[in-house]
């Protein structure tokens, strides 16, 4: 049985690694090495292919939405309160509460999250709460992911879309995406990305854009790696007085407080 298991997964692995989806990011992939003058063998195009197929599936982070929903059983949070939600660096955020008090804040960020994740757990993630306003941060790991600005931009637009349905009168504030020292070589994706959200929100009253580039630049103007952990992608204490000062002073100014 295990003989006959092992091959019906390596029947499925070819499969699926022949899939049009695989044959779409196996090229984005070249195309992206060669853009960056970076070789890159066929068995790991292939790998990151699958790698990165997988990472966009909806349900991928479906494990840390559960723990999310069994936290809340026990401790349900306030409603009313400030929800800050997105990808990893929501997630490590450990001072949230502290650096935004009296206002009460909710974190809700998960793993490597892309805009497709957070809308497709939409209702356990955010309209659950019943939240004030929201702190949104994602859209780095999409560009990441090679889905490129345009897809990340429309699948941001779903999002807004959803909270105007489900959340009528809720403000949204969009920390822009950083420029990380470990993702330098998407500088110009996530900067188009950038500008046409601060565009976005010119035109909406709800919906308030947090730059955030500028002041992680050193005297170079590159990511600051003072900012950043070892990983020189996620933001460290200094990182984060960075954010709190921005996006603080937004949710002060709105709220009058």
């Amino acid at each position: 049985m295990k003989i006959q298991h092992s091959i019906i997964l390596l029947l499925s692995l070819i499969i699926f690694s022949c899939s049009d989806d695989i044959k779409v990011l196996e090229e984005k992939i070249k195309l992206q090495a060669e853009k960056n003058n970076t070789e890159i063998s066929k068995v790991d195009i292939k790998k990151t292919a699958l790698y990165l197929n997988a990472w966009s599936k909806e349900d991928f982070y479906q494990e840390a939405i559960d723990e999310f929903l069994s936290q809340d059983l026990v401790n349900p949070p306030p409603k009313g309160s400030i929800l800050f939600t997105g990808s990893s660096s929501i997630r490590f955020w450990k001072t949230l509460q502290e650096d935004m008090e009296p206002m009460l804040t909710i974190n809700r960020g998960f793993g490597g999250a892309h805009i497709a994740h957070v809308i497709h757990h939409f209702d356990d993630v955010i309209t659950n709460y019943q939240p004030k306003a929201i702190v949104f941060f994602c859209g780095t790991n999409d560009i990441a992911a090679l889905k490129g600005p345009k897809q990340t931009i429309d699948d941001f637009k779903i999002f807004i879309s959803k909270v105007r349905a489900n959340l009528p009168g809720t403000p949204v504030f969009v920390i822009g995406i950083k420029p990380s020292v470990a993702r330098e070589y998407l500088k110009a994706e996530e900067m188009e990305y950038n500008k046409t959200i601060s565009e976005i929100s010119q035109k909406d009253e709800l919906l308030f854009f947090v730059d955030i580039w500028e002041e992680m630049l050193n005297a170079e103007g590159k990511p600051n790696p003072s900012l950043f952990v070892e990983d020189g992608l996620h933001i460290n204490a200094e990182g984060y007085k960075i954010w709190t000062k921005l996006v603080r002073a937004n949710l002060v100014n709105y709220f009058n407080l």
